[in-house]
């Protein structure tokens, strides 16, 4: 169990004995958190994936991850090179239809741009407009967590104004105005 990912998966069961739970992931599933067993750092660097499995199952459960597992997502996503692209695109898939997607899209955004380079550019860039009051990435997220979750569906979200940034201009009032940014959001996609 001390070479499990996180202590809600470090639980064994003995119908004879009953539980063995020498890390506490029943008391973090009654609190909804996500904890690495033991040394996070340890953990995400015996498989970098768990980073993602992190993330995606406090999307899905509506679970916290735990400050201490939550710094080392941070100082360990860079390790996510070298995970192929087929698991991560898994772990992204389940992540988006989470109940807990736009939350965890906002606090990880840097590990989702680290994975989707592609998407960086939406963060911080503005749209003064009358019908915008978040910036790209601020009504990427909300789009996502406002439709069905359906992976295709989700997925689409979060691509839909990826061309915005690359397209951007300002008018002579201050307006911004993105021509073309759906074909461009298109071939990002």
């Amino acid at each position: 169990l001390s070479r499990r990912d996180f202590t809600v998966n470090a639980i064994a069961y003995s119908p004879s004995a009953g539980f063995a739970d020498p890390f506490g992931g029943q008391e973090d599933i009654k609190n909804k958190i996500i904890r690495c067993v033991g040394d996070a750092d340890k953990r995400f660097g015996e498989d970098s994936l768990r980073i993602l499995r992190a993330i995606r199952f406090a999307s899905v459960l509506g679970f916290d991850i735990h400050p201490d597992t939550a710094e080392s997502i941070m100082r360990n996503y860079r390790l996510l090179k070298n995970i192929s692209v087929e698991r991560i695109f898994v772990e992204i898939s389940k992540m988006l239809c989470g109940i807990n997607a736009e939350k965890i899209l906002n606090e990880y955004s840097e590990v989702i741009f680290f994975v989707l380079p592609e998407l960086a550019p939406m963060k911080n860039c503005a749209q003064n407009h009358e019908r915008h009051i978040f910036d790209v990435w601020g009504h990427t997220v909300k789009s996502v967590a406002n439709i069905d979750p359906v992976p295709g569906l989700r997925l689409a979200m979060l691509f839909h104004d990826s061309g915005k940034p690359h397209t951007k201009s300002t008018d002579e009032n201050g307006i911004d105005h993105f021509y073309g940014h759906s074909k461009t959001s298109k071939n990002i996609a």
